[in-house]
């Protein structure tokens, strides 16, 4: 059987193999991106924009980009006293929770420079200069397309919940200090997702029956998949939604 063959049958599909930060948008090196370290700039590093081995914001995962000073809700609830359709509420201390949640809007509420981090080249605070048509003057993601906050990047209206509870094993949870709300219906849930990534109590970790939640990074995987926009299921025939949701 022949090379053609083998792709036709889907044996050499993209899909099949994991993308290289080294190739998404996410490396911020010298001139692979449309925000990247301005020329002249000395840093070069791929990690360091998230991760460094010392003196980062927090021991867990080593978190060195400035994390945001906004308190993210959702406004567009809040007439509705701040719940899901099922009763559970909306978290109001995405800032503080330590789930993945407020590493991802670091930079993507468009508050906080990419290159503002706490520790790189033995330097404290350094803020590396960014340039490109994703970011503004002041190193700020500027592309709309990448925005997920609104207003003054604290706004969150029209976007999934995160930082709040998922049904695992279709009983309720409490993560993040929110209850799975009483209107929940709980066999509309898939037990155990597969491809996305369901998180444990504290936003790490196993989740399990009673303690477990999702985070921007339950859908997304910043160190990237072969699907756009760092997805780690497809959205094709709605595979991405059906991966929790039973319909």
């Amino acid at each position: 059987m022949n090379l053609r063959n083998l792709v036709v049958l889907g044996l050499f599909a993209p899909a099949a193999f994991a993308q290289s930060i080294t190739t998404t948008k996410h490396n911020f090196q010298l001139q692979t991106n449309n925000a990247r370290v301005a020329t002249g700039q000395a840093e070069d590093g791929l990690c360091v924009f998230c991760h460094t081995p010392h003196k980062g914001q927090s021991s867990l995962i080593l978190w060195n980009h400035r994390l945001s000073a906004s308190n993210h809700t959702w406004a567009d609830v809040a007439a509705a006293g701040g719940k899901t359709t099922g009763g559970t509420a909306y978290p109001t201390n995405l800032r503080t929770w330590t789930g993945s949640t407020s590493k991802c809007l670091s930079c993507h509420d468009g508050t906080v420079s990419v290159g503002s981090l706490y520790w790189s080249d033995a330097t404290a605070n350094p803020n590396v200069a960014m340039t490109g048509s994703d970011v503004n003057a002041g190193g700020q993601l500027s592309n709309p397309t990448y925005l997920i906050a609104g207003g003054a990047g604290n706004d969150l209206s029209g976007n999934h919940p995160v930082g709040v509870p998922y049904p695992y094993n279709r009983v309720a949870s409490t993560y993040n200090a929110i209850t799975t709300g009483p209107d929940v219906k709980l066999s509309e849930w898939i037990a155990q997702p597969v491809g996305v990534k369901v998180f444990g109590a504290g936003g790490g970790g196993a989740p399990m029956a009673g303690a477990a939640g999702i985070e921007c990074a339950s859908c997304h995987d910043p160190h990237g998949t072969p699907n756009r926009y760092f997805l780690r299921v497809p959205t094709q025939q709605s595979q991405l939604c059906l991966s929790c949701h039973q319909k």
